[in-house]
């Protein structure tokens, strides 16, 4: 399947050429001078991530393909395709045409925003790999993602805006993560563990895993309007389907009582640090027997908790600093102000907080609590815009799968024997499905290593830590665009 070319308007390429910093009657165009990527199981996110102009609050149940779609079967896996030819790229071209510095104008470049000279895209659908919300179905906008956790609405096994979900109004605190980007679906009905109110039975349409049932696989229709899937006549939070059940091994019934044990995981709802995600039932006899940051409860080890703010790594918004807040009543929207999954105590800045910048989707061989045991940077020489060397020991960065990996990695990869984790594909793995089991996250783009957040940097290829606004030859500053991609700093005056 070819790529359909995205035509870039010629008053925009005009407009590229011709408008420089400093100009007296348009905003200063932004430039860029520096700073050129069963085991527990995740290489970048979103070009969406820092841009939501197609967000669905205003009707969750809407996806970039419908996600009350009645289109039959799974989507096409385009694994073992012939390779896609990249866009056809003009001989020429303005500096600020190519902004991410990977030698691909925007007309031609799949990715605009993020260093990508591969151009790799595993779906064909026009969107690079490097910032697709849901990499492996085709679709026809790359913003659609109801819940803000970085995965888009056609992937995402829990898709809803976190306020639209059905049920009581008095949620115990803990229960209310449910934009949790993890994609566990245990029972195979194609609704995720997080959100789902049968988490251990089949209860949407016929999917399930089960005699007389069809595994859900991306791509297939999915309806949450439709009666079949997720009936709760009750609207407890509980399915009709499972209400009052208890497994063999669970530590009460699958409801919402502290002694409850609504994932039926072994541990009462009181002391699971994750409630809406189950542990995987691993007995033991001690602390010892269990891995790094977790304890043993009841004989089963609870989720690892490494920041020790009584929350579980995969359902923590802030997995490795303290932010207990997300679990007190009234306290949760404080902690996560702008629904993106990232806590106030871990964005990358304060003018962050308010910003839908989720952390990135990725597919890797190693993780631990769903984060990728790889770090982002790799070693690569660092400078800043004038030139000078960056010692990445003066990196004002100390987030975990940035420069150092995430706690429980390094046993994590011992047990694995190798020494880092592999991002892996398709072909690696056997197909788009099986390339879900793999997936893991990644910090929020960072591309300068600046410490700032590209979702609120003001030159996100140039390494300003002080994220010092552009002030032009006239003295007007200009709050939105950063001095050190600007003016002197351009592309057009460095070529000058």
């Amino acid at each position: 399947m070819a790529n359909p070319t995205r035509m870039i308007p010629l008053a925009l390429l005009l407009a590229m050429a011709g408008a420089c910093p400093g100009d007296e009657v348009a905003p200063p165009a932004s430039g860029s001078s520096s700073t050129t990527g069963p085991m527990t199981m995740a290489t970048n996110l979103t070009d969406g991530a820092t841009s939501f102009d197609g967000d669905t609050d205003d009707n969750p149940w809407e996806s970039s393909s419908g996600l009350a779609d009645t289109t039959e079967g799974a989507a096409e896996d385009t694994t073992g395709a012939p390779p896609d030819p990249p866009l056809p790229c003009p001989e020429d071209w303005p500096c600020q045409a190519d902004r991410d510095e990977d030698d691909r104008p925007i007309s031609c470049d799949n990715a605009p925003d993020h260093s990508n000279p591969d151009q790799s895209d595993v779906d064909f659908d026009s969107f690079g790999d490097v910032v697709d919300l849901c990499p492996t179905i085709q679709g026809l906008t790359n913003t659609a993602d109801s819940d803000r956790d970085g995965v888009g609405n056609d992937c995402d096994l829990c898709p809803l805006n976190v306020n639209t979900y059905p049920g009581p109004d008095d949620v115990p605190a803990p229960y209310a993560i449910r934009n949790v980007p993890a994609q566990v679906d245990t029972d195979g009905d194609g609704v995720g563990d997080p959100c789902d109110n049968c988490p251990t039975v089949p209860n949407c349409h016929d999917y399930g895993n089960g005699p007389g049932l069809t595994p859900y696989e991306l791509g297939m229709p999915r309806d949450f309007e439709d009666p079949s899937c997720q009936a709760d006549a009750d609207l407890d939070g509980v399915g009709d389907a499972c209400e009052g059940e208890q497994g063999p091994d669970a530590a009460g019934p699958m409801d919402l009582a502290p002694s409850g044990d609504f994932d039926q995981d072994g541990i009462a709802n009181l002391d699971d640090l994750c409630p809406r995600l189950a542990t995987g039932l691993s007995t033991c006899g001690a602390d010892a027997d269990c891995p790094e940051h977790s304890a043993c409860v009841d004989g089963f080890c609870n989720h690892p908790d490494p920041d020790e703010d009584g929350v579980g790594t995969e359902c923590d918004t802030c997995p490795f600093a303290p932010n207990p807040e997300q679990i007190v009543d009234g306290m949760q929207d404080l902690d996560d102000d702008d629904g993106d999954f990232v806590g106030a105590a871990c964005e990358t800045h304060p003018d962050c907080e308010t910003r839908r910048d989720p952390r990135r989707l990725a597919f890797y061989d190693v993780s631990v609590g769903g984060y990728c045991c790889t770090t982002v940077y790799q070693g690569q020489a660092l400078a800043d815009p004038d030139g000078n060397p960056i010692d990445v020991a003066d990196l004002p960065i100390d987030e975990p799968g940035v420069l150092t990996l995430p706690p429980g990695c390094e046993e994590a990869l011992a047990e694995a024997g190798v020494g880092e984790a592999t991002a892996v594909s398709p072909a690696d793995v056997g197909g788009n499905a099986q390339l879900w089991s793999y997936l893991c996250f990644l910090p929020q783009w960072d591309q300068d290593y600046d410490g700032l957040g590209d979702a609120c940097d003001l030159c996100t290829h140039d390494h300003d830590p002080l994220n010092t606004p552009f002030v032009d030859s006239n003295g007007m500053e200009w709050p939105n665009d950063g001095a050190f991609c600007n003016g002197e700093y351009s592309c057009q005056a460095q070529e000058d």
